[in-house]
């Protein structure tokens, strides 16, 4: 199976798990959630990746293991922040902000890299991205979907939070992907931080003594198996065959499809004023990077090194393979340069 079809499956379950949790999800449960999902993926794909042959493990080691930490920090913040974020606002709304913020990160990682007119290109469509997003928050307020204005803002920041975190992971994977890190290895130890934070809550957090039970800790549970776990792992492996472009594109059906399935359960009303305006900002979060890709190259002056006259590329033209999505950036470049090149708002993963 593609690369593109298997994110294009992990990303359906996703958006449907999300809309059956939508105005449908507990401080508590969402911990609940957290915990049984990312301890299931570290145990089952832990013991696969010990049983497989010895010849198909790279070791965690140098940037394998750096990477891998900093994929552990990213996944924690994305997933706790977004889940809990669930618990407090509608799930529609909690997706699109955290897409819509992804560009406007991206342009504040780079800001040092870019300047000028594509500095002001890369935050200003940003800005636009977020604003819009935001305006999904502004019409669910005003048609009475959200509980309360602090409740809003709380988990409109939570959502945001998980946003920016979430602008790196694909880059992240993509990266140990080209490092030769395997899917199961990688899904076997990116959730450890995630499910031991989640764990201390349960443990010694302020949660209700009672918690979810019977018929209602079963869907919790069959939900975080079903629709996060596999989900992601489905993932892993497409991120890791696909550019990063391409998962993000792919990407930009879920706040749609969420809005859909929680329509359709019966958790909230369909508005199509909701709904326009989740589609307005994604489409502006993914023009973002067409525009400025377009923008760098009419100013960017020529290189006197043409093929014809030297097979070695000039410092430029390496700088700018560095930093494209089809051909990942050279060792020695920092994660934030890459993760701003023609990359665009990149999906939980």
């Amino acid at each position: 199976m593609s690369g593109s079809l298997l994110v294009a499956v992990a990303i359906a379950l996703q958006a449907l798990s999300n809309g059956l949790l939508s105005d449908n999800l507990s401080g508590s449960e969402s911990v609940l959630l957290s915990f049984t999902a990312f301890s299931v993926s570290a145990l089952v794909f832990g013991l696969v990746a010990r049983f497989r042959r010895n010849g198909e493990r790279q070791p965690l080691r140098g940037e394998r293991l750096r990477l891998m930490l900093v994929l552990n920090a990213a996944t924690a913040v994305t997933f706790l922040g977004f889940y809990r974020s669930l618990s407090l606002i509608p799930a529609p709304l909690a997706t699109a902000v955290e897409t819509g913020i992804g560009p406007l990160a991206i342009a504040c990682f780079r800001i040092r890299q870019s300047s000028g007119v594509r500095r002001l290109a890369e935050l200003g469509l940003g800005m636009l991205a977020l604003s819009l997003a935001l305006a999904v928050a502004g019409r669910m307020a005003s048609v009475g979907q959200v509980e309360s204005v602090q409740i809003l803002v709380g988990g409109v920041a939570l959502a945001a939070i998980a946003g920016c975190s979430a602008a790196g992971i694909a880059v992240l994977s993509y990266r140990l992907g080209q490092l030769k890190v395997s899917p199961v290895q990688v899904t076997a130890h990116r959730f450890h931080l995630t499910y031991l934070l989640a764990l201390a809550v349960l443990l010694f957090g302020d949660m209700p003594a009672d918690g979810p039970a019977g018929t209602r800790g079963a869907f919790i549970v069959s939900v975080a198996v079903l629709g996060v776990a596999l989900p992601l792992f489905v993932l892993q492996i497409g991120m890791q065959r696909t550019p990063p472009l391409v998962v993000t594109l792919l990407a930009s059906a879920v706040p749609g499809l969420t809005y859909l399935v929680s329509s359709s359960a019966g958790e909230q009303g369909f508005d199509a004023v909701t709904f326009v305006l989740i589609n307005v900002s994604l489409v502006v979060a993914f023009l973002v990077p067409v525009f400025v890709g377009r923008l760098a190259k009419a100013t960017t002056p020529r290189s006197s090194h043409t093929p014809a006259q030297s097979n070695k590329p000039s410092p430029a033209r390496a700088r700018s393979w560095g930093t494209s999505a089809e051909e990942p950036g050279a060792k020695g470049q920092s994660l934030i340069v890459e993760a701003g090149g023609r990359d665009g708002p990149m999906p939980r993963s």
